[in-house]
């Protein structure tokens, strides 16, 4: 028997609302579901440009203060970069910037305060230790500017760290000379001797220092090898000759004053060819000479003395020929007496003992500064007679 039409229909509406009850839980999740997920999408892109825009903004602002900084206007560039830290609170690079901002407009106690928090997060930080170094050297605590410049030369560099150690190095003996402690300048110039680059200005910088440390053989090696690597350098071939000079090397410094000259004409490089070349033709200290230019020597010197005694009489207005007690008159007293000596004197040995009392006499009236400007062979006497009295091999 057959289901009348009309309880069919029913049957199958029945059916398709008992299908939507069962589909209607799904359909809420999954509707709640997207909902949570376009309000997560929202949230997310929001939270996103909020980023970004505090982004551009510590960004913008740093570039402001560094700009401020790199022009010399630190109290400028504070304001800047404390905002551009306020947008991004852990960015070292903006502490360490606002760091040096606040050191360089002297507000010590605050560059120091960032400067160890940084430490603090990177104890081998050496950029960090080089500043901590240099408000210590600011302080005067040599102790403490040596521990921080150790810090740095052994440090991290974020690029180039063997050049960056070197140049801490420098400074750190730049430091040293100038709290004359030259014992402990000496011993780190030593170690930068040991790894520094071999060019003409690394070598220069290291012959200068050892000049200001008053190792003029060390410094005269170093001279001569910038020289070397550069062969038309003026300055270093100066500075060779001005060493040798001092070291009494004449020979050697008549040399390197002869090839600055060709390279560049001076006056003043000239008048050092005439004196050194005076030294080593006056010099009556040399072993190698006879006693005759020995003897010719001496008389020369006591010649040169004797015209710069007459010039300081004549200044003073003093009678050389009488003896009343005045340091001029006793000097051409002591010069009358050795010209003497000198004068009966021929051999060798006799004239050899004569070196020291007539060095002596001739420093004495050289080293009188009331007289006028020395000549070029009063500064010849100087060199020479200055702290001799023995023959020089």
């Amino acid at each position: 028997m057959k289901t009348p039409p009309k309880r069919k229909w029913a049957s199958r509406v029945k059916a398709a609302k008992e299908r939507i009850r069962a589909l209607r839980r799904p359909i809420y999740v999954v509707s709640l579901s997207l909902l949570a997920a376009g309000f997560f999408a929202f949230t997310f892109s929001v939270n996103r440009l909020y980023a970004e825009k505090r982004s551009h903004l510590s960004a913008y602002w740093f570039q402001q203060g560094q700009a401020e900084l790199e022009e010399g206007r630190p109290q400028n560039a504070i304001p800047d970069l404390r905002t551009a830290l306020l947008y991004s609170h852990e960015n070292s690079r903006y502490q360490l910037n606002l760091a040096r901002a606040l050191a360089a407009a002297n507000r010590v106690p605050e560059a120091r305060s960032y400067f160890l928090n940084l430490l603090e997060e990177e104890p081998g930080n050496g950029s960090v230790n080089l500043e901590l170094a240099r408000l210590s050297a600011k302080d005067n605590d040599p102790n403490q500017a040596r521990r921080y410049f150790n810090g740095a030369i052994y440090g991290a560099w974020d690029t180039d760290p063997i050049l960056k150690r070197q140049q801490v190095r420098q400074e750190l003996i730049s430091f040293l000379i100038a709290n004359d402690l030259k014992t402990q300048a000496h011993g780190e110039l030593m170690s930068y001797t040991a790894e520094m680059p071999s060019t003409p200005n690394a070598q220069l910088w290291v012959a200068r220092t050892f000049t200001k440390l008053g190792d003029d053989r060390s410094a005269l090696d170093f001279f001569v090898a910038a020289s070397q690597t550069n062969r038309r350098d003026v300055t270093a071939l100066l500075g060779a000759g001005w060493a040798a000079f001092r070291l009494g090397r004449y020979r050697e410094a008549v040399e390197y004053f002869k090839g600055a000259e060709s390279l560049h004409e001076d006056p003043s490089t000239l008048q050092m060819i005439e004196l050194v070349t005076s030294v080593i033709e006056l010099n009556p200290f040399d072993s190698s000479i006879s006693a005759a230019e020995r003897r010719h020597r001496l008389m020369l010197a006591m010649g040169i003395a004797d015209q710069r005694l007459k010039t300081c009489a004549d200044s003073h207005d003093v009678d050389l020929d009488t003896v009343s007690g005045d340091p001029l008159q006793l000097a051409r007293s002591q010069w009358s007496y050795l010209n003497r000596q000198l004068r009966g004197t021929y051999n060798n040995s006799g004239l050899v003992q004569l070196l020291a009392p007539v060095a002596s006499l001739i420093t004495n009236i050289e080293q009188n500064g009331g007289c006028g400007a020395q000549t070029p062979n009063d500064q010849a006497m100087l060199r020479i007679y200055q702290g001799g009295g023995e023959l020089q091999r």
